[in-house]
């Protein structure tokens, strides 16, 4: 039997970062950096992966996360943008296409009120919004 389609791969989202946006990152919340993220943001700050986590990360139930307070940007962004971009995790590498922001299409405007990439830009495909939700799981 197969399942209902989800709205997504009824209808393709529209979805292109802004320039200069960067809401994104200044929102409050987590960041989960898995052991690739940790050793890709580690070879682009030259700290070495234990002083890198020293320094931006705690450990959390067994995971390595970012706190992204109230008031204060992350700590990787810039005036030019983010500093560990070639290396950044997959949580900000997928945004906006995270489990939480896709569960309706009503929940996607209501992200698109928020960021000022949704609704704009190219389609994306059914396999790219699947691949992102599979990497992108806590």
């Amino acid at each position: 039997m197969i399942g209902v389609k989800k709205w997504w791969e009824k209808e393709a989202p529209r979805f292109e970062c802004q320039p200069d946006c960067f809401k994104c990152c200044a929102k409050p919340g987590i960041v989960y950096f898995d052991k690739s993220s940790i050793e890709n943001a580690s070879k682009i700050t030259k700290l070495s992966p234990s002083r890198f986590k020293k320094e931006f990360l705690k450990l959390d139930d067994g995971q390595w996360i970012h706190e992204v307070e109230d008031g204060n940007p992350c700590a990787f962004l810039t005036h030019e943008g983010c500093s560990i971009h070639f290396g950044k995790p997959i949580q900000c590498r997928s945004y906006p296409f995270w489990h939480e922001n896709m569960t309706s299409k009503t929940m996607w405007k209501l992200v698109g009120s928020f960021c000022p990439g949704i609704g704009t830009g190219p389609h994306i495909t059914v396999p790219i919004i699947r691949n992102f939700l599979e990497k992108f799981k806590l």
